[in-house]
């Protein structure tokens, strides 16, 4: 049976900077005068939307984690120092159409070619709604179908929800890639909590280094394989 990878999407195999950018063409002014830069103004804002998607699932109203997005921005300016009125409905906006266009991370498509070649089952699964995954990677050119992607709308459950891998681990079986705990089945995530999940469920764990830098084994354990970029992951899996 092949050996299969599971890819988080959102951060592990797009990047944010389309949003980030975005930010800094509408709001540099305000930015500017609070010294901060927009790359700290994202990232308050997304893991704050983490957090409310998966606290929101956990007391039974799941709300896609696109709509969060779109309804906390103004309040996460309004925590940075930049008030909510002062931020127009062209922005919101704007920095949500950048959130469709994610572009992939460096080595994403010759990691997924490079693992398929090599005989692996290559899937993501995300916190992120379907058809925008699916065309994030048609817009990188990576073949991947809906067979392949698992999305968190589709059960209603939020990662790390144990739901969530445990479908994964199901929807594998379902298709001959291996069984639960066999050592075959691999998660890949750019986020220590997602992997902390992943391999209470039975999965392999690689994590990538190039969004939280420090793996924090001292809260999460150790996994099973770390990487800094795609390059480096393909090579380390494929050896396996």
């Amino acid at each position: 049976m092949p050996k299969s990878a599971c890819f988080d999407v959102l951060g592990t195999c797009f990047d944010f900077n389309p949003a980030i950018e975005t930010i800094a063409d509408h709001l540099q002014p305000q930015l500017t005068r609070l010294k901060l830069d927009p790359t700290t103004l994202f990232f308050s804002w997304f893991y704050a939307a983490q957090r409310d998607f998966t606290y929101t699932s956990v007391a039974g109203t799941y709300t896609p984690i696109a709509q969060i997005l779109k309804h906390t921005f103004r309040r996460a300016c309004a925590i940075v120092g930049i008030p909510k009125d002062t931020i127009a409905d062209d922005t919101v906006t704007a920095v949500m159409q950048a959130m469709l266009r994610l572009p992939p991370r460096e080595g994403l498509k010759a990691c997924f070619d490079g693992l398929r070649e090599a005989g692996w089952d290559v899937y993501g699964v995300t916190n992120g709604g379907k058809e925008t995954s699916l065309k994030y990677y048609k817009l990188a050119d990576i073949e991947l179908d809906t067979a392949h992607l698992l999305s968190c709308d589709d059960i209603n459950v939020a990662k790390p929800d144990v739901k969530v891998y445990e479908v994964a681990n199901e929807h594998l079986t379902s298709r001959g890639v291996g069984k639960k705990g066999d050592g075959e089945r691999w998660f890949v995530a750019a986020h220590a909590w997602d992997l902390l999940a992943a391999r209470k469920a039975g999965f392999r764990t690689a994590w990538l280094g190039f969004e939280e830098h420090d793996p924090v084994t001292e809260v999460f354990g150790e996994f099973d394989l770390y990487a800094e970029g795609m390059r480096e992951l393909l090579e380390k899996m494929r050896g396996l």
